[in-house]
C-alpha cells in the first residue's frame, strides 16, 4: 500500500482523490498514516480501530465487493480509476489515462472502459491483455491475444487499472453476492454486456508487482476459502451469463472438469496437512446452493 500511495503522490496530474479499501483485520494503523488530505481510508467492521482520524467516514461490514461498491458510490470525481494495491506506474500515468481516453473516444464512438497492458513486475514480460471470452466447456476464461494490434476490445479483465466515467461504474456495481475470487471478471463482463467496450492498449502499461506465491496460489487455488469460492463463483458466472447452449456445455463437461482440475492441482502442489481440507472445500463449492436467502 505504501508503494502505490508513493506512486500516486508523485503524479504530475494533481486533481484527484484516493480512497483505500482495507478488506481485512488490521491491528496497527501506522502504515496508514499520511498527511495528504486527498487520501481516505475505509475498512470493514472486523478492524480493531477506526482508520479515519475525523471519525466522519463510517466503517462498514461485508465482503470485498460490498466495500468496493461503497467507495465507488462515494467517489466525487468525474472519472473513477480502479486499482490494485500491488502496482507500480510512471509519474505521468494519471495524465496519460485522461489523454488516451480523449484520443480513443472518437475512435470507439461511445463511452468505454480503458485499461493498460498488465506487465509482470518490471520484467518486460506481459502478464495479460485481459480475457476474450469464457470457455463454458473448459470452465475457464480464455486469455486475449493482442498480436500486432494497437488496441483490442475484450470481454473481461482483472481490475488492476480500469478507467471510466464515474457514472458507468456507479450504475454497474460489483455483485455483492460474490466475494474475492473472480468477482472482477463478473464485474467487467457485466460492463461489456451493458454496452461499454473494454479497451486494452498495447503501448500503455502498468506493472503488477505481485508478491511471491506458493505453487498452489499460482495454480489459482490458494487456501480452503479461496478454493471454495473459486468453485462456487464459476457456477454463479455460468448461471448469470450463459445461454442455454452454454449451460449445457458447462454442466455436461465444464462442471466436473472444473472440480477435477482444481483437485488435481491440490494433489500436485498442496501441502499434505492441508490437501484434504482444500479438496473438501472444492467439493462444497461445487455442490453448495449458489445464493443465500436474503
Amino acid at each position: 500500500m505504501k508503494n502505490i500511495i508513493a506512486c500516486l503522490q508523485k503524479q504530475t496530474f494533481k486533481d484527484f482523490e484516493v480512497i483505500c479499501i482495507v478488506d481485512k483485520t488490521v491491528t496497527s494503523d501506522e502504515w496508514l498514516v499520511t498527511s495528504d488530505h486527498r487520501i481516505r481510508f475505509i475498512t470493514n467492521l472486523n478492524s480493531s480501530f477506526r482508520t479515519q482520524r475525523n471519525d466522519k467516514e463510517p466503517m462498514i461490514g461485508g465482503n470485498a465487493s460490498t466495500l468496493r461498491n461503497y467507495w465507488i458510490k462515494s467517489a466525487k470525481g468525474e472519472f473513477i480509476l480502479l486499482m490494485d494495491d500491488d502496482e507500480w506506474f510512471e509519474n505521468d500515468y494519471l495524465k496519460q489515462n485522461i489523454q488516451l481516453r480523449e484520443k480513443y473516444k472518437p475512435i470507439i464512438g461511445k463511452d468505454f472502459v480503458l485499461s493498460p497492458t498488465l506487465m509482470y513486475r518490471k520484467s518486460g514480460h506481459v502478464q495479460n491483455y485481459g480475457f476474450s471470452h469464457f470457455n463454458y466447456r473448459m470452465s475457464r476464461p480464455e486469455a486475449a491475444k493482442m498480436w500486432k494490434k494497437e488496441w483490442i476490445s475484450v470481454q473481461m479483465y482483472s481490475w488492476n487499472s480500469l478507467l471510466a466515467p464515474a457514472h458507468i461504474f456507479k450504475h454497474h456495481l460489483f455483485d455483492e453476492r460474490l466475494d474475492f475470487v473472480a468477482e472482477d471478471l463478473d464485474f467487467t463482463r457485466g460492463l461489456t454486456d451493458a454496452g461499454y467496450p473494454l479497451i486494452v492498449l498495447r503501448d500503455f502499461k502498468i506493472y503488477h508487482m505481485e508478491r511471491e506465491k506458493t505453487k498452489l496460489e499460482e495454480a489459482w487455488v490458494g487456501n480452503e476459502y479461496a478454493a471454495y469460492r473459486k468453485a462456487k463463483h464459476r457456477r454463479i458466472f455460468v448461471q448469470k451469463y450463459g445461454s442455454i447452449v452454454d449451460k449445457i456445455k458447462f454442466y455436461l463437461l465444464g462442471f466436473l472438469w472444473q472440480a477435477g482440475r482444481l483437485i488435481l492441482k491440490v494433489l500436485l502442489y498442496g501441502k499434505w496437512a492441508k490437501r484434504w481440507e482444500i479438496i473438501k472445500a472444492i467439493v462444497r463449492g461445487t455442490f453448495c446452493p449458489l445464493y443465500k436467502k436474503r
